[in-house]
């Protein structure tokens, strides 16, 4: 269930043709093939094209644009957030991302911001249908599907070892939210609670809030990279291998336990959730925690905590899904409330 529809591909082709004119120094561009991906994503609005100048071969590339209508977060900054974390990572990491190209902060072109990047050719497991049901991890054997998980889990972790203030990740400081560390994320989620539910109550998401407020871990002394989204589906194979990692709109500075209780929650989210069996061969939650402490050297010491902010967070999530879509009900009644409730031991509404 992307993001489409919120501008008109052939107004984007004719825009993206004059502009890449700009930056390549060239009146022949040439963009075809542009279409929208169908399998994940609800945050950008994603486009894949050919682009071709200078009797150069096409090149295949993506699109990412700050959304025109909808907003999942309160505070997006594509160029900051993604654009800027993939080109840091790209220059001071081992995290495989996709090389980005070029970026426009100049509303003018396509009324928001956005950037390009070069196009990674593998295979990414989707949420539509999910990727426990139906996809290329499904056909695997066992074994291959633990060697599969194991390196997807490695490379969760190159996230959080990358040595943030040398990489120049000082931006992602959000001091008006607070003192770095827990302090600074109770900010930004007591003002996502508020934007999300504009002020009204909600039957998980503000009791959610309570009890884990009540809980918070003091382990501000642990700052690190984290991902935010972190899951198979936003990352791109080859065979086993990982060859891509995507999405960083949830980027942030905090402990990186944060990027593995959202690998658990989603997982959760994608065998309890919509009632099918953990594959035969993936790690379980046991196995993930024991795979993640080895790779980052330490203990994983609040990690049931961080599966519950998880939750709590992709409450929040749904509740802005459920206005996008129309469909208020959905902001209360889904799989991830229910399972928030049972994690943080709240009545199910």
């Amino acid at each position: 269930m992307p993001v489409a529809g919120q501008r008109d591909p052939d107004e984007v082709r004719s825009v993206l043709q004059e502009w890449i004119g700009v930056q390549v120094g060239a009146d022949d561009v040439v963009v075809t093939d542009l279409v929208v991906p169908q399998a994940s994503g609800f945050s950008n609005e994603t486009f894949l094209f050919d682009a071709s100048w200078a009797g150069r071969a096409p090149q295949p590339l993506v699109l990412r644009s700050q959304p025109q209508r909808h907003a999942l977060f309160p505070e997006i900054d594509l160029l900051e957030q993604q654009y800027l974390s993939m080109k840091l990572l790209g220059e001071h990491s081992d995290v495989p991302v996709a090389k980005v190209l070029w970026a426009e902060a100049d509303a003018r072109w396509l009324d928001a911001p956005f950037f390009v990047m070069e196009r990674l050719d593998g295979l990414v497991p989707g949420d539509n249908p999910p990727y426990m049901v139906e996809s290329f991890v499904v056909d695997m054997d066992p074994a291959t599907r633990t060697e599969w998980h194991s390196n997807a889990v490695e490379v969760l972790t190159r996230v959080g070892r990358v040595d943030w203030r040398a990489a120049g990740f000082d931006h992602l400081d959000k001091a008006h939210h607070g003192a770095l560390g827990p302090e600074q994320r109770q900010g930004y989620f007591r003002h996502y609670l508020e934007w999300a539910t504009k002020g009204v109550h909600h039957p998980v998401a503000h009791p959610a809030f309570d009890r884990l407020l009540a809980t918070w871990p003091d382990d501000g002394d642990v700052i690190e990279l984290c991902w935010g989204d972190a899951r198979p589906g936003n990352q791109m194979f080859r065979g086993t291998e990982v060859i891509g990692v995507f999405d960083w709109e949830m980027v942030a500075l905090g402990n990186a336990e944060s990027d593995l209780g959202w690998w658990l929650f989603l997982q959760r989210y994608h065998t309890t959730g919509v009632g099918v069996p953990l594959l035969e061969g993936l790690l379980d939650a046991s196995s993930t925690v024991a795979a993640w402490e080895q790779h980052m050297n330490r203990p994983a010491q609040n990690v049931d905590w961080y599966e519950q902010l998880a939750g709590f967070h992709f409450v929040l999530v749904m509740i802005r899904l459920a206005e996008m879509m129309e469909f208020p009900e959905m902001a209360v009644h889904n799989p991830v409330a229910e399972i928030t409730c049972d994690l943080l031991g709240i009545p199910r509404p």
